[in-house]
């Protein structure tokens, strides 16, 4: 079976988020992390920029 020949419902359209609001939702990365994985974090401040500690982190690498 093709992958497209499966119909795909969202169970509820109430249920679901724009991807817009979800980036925006999105919680800062934890510093530690970010010098543990900065590929990771470089790309999640790619799509969800914000101005914290993690910045500050991938700079100093």
């Amino acid at each position: 079976m093709a992958f497209d020949a499966a119909a795909y419902v969202p169970a509820s359209p109430a249920r679901t988020l724009p991807v817009v609001a979800l980036i925006d939702a999105a919680a800062e990365p934890c510093p530690m992390w970010t010098a543990e994985n900065p590929d990771r974090a470089l790309a999640l401040l790619f799509v969800a920029p914000h101005a914290c500690a993690a910045v500050d982190v991938l700079v100093s690498l």
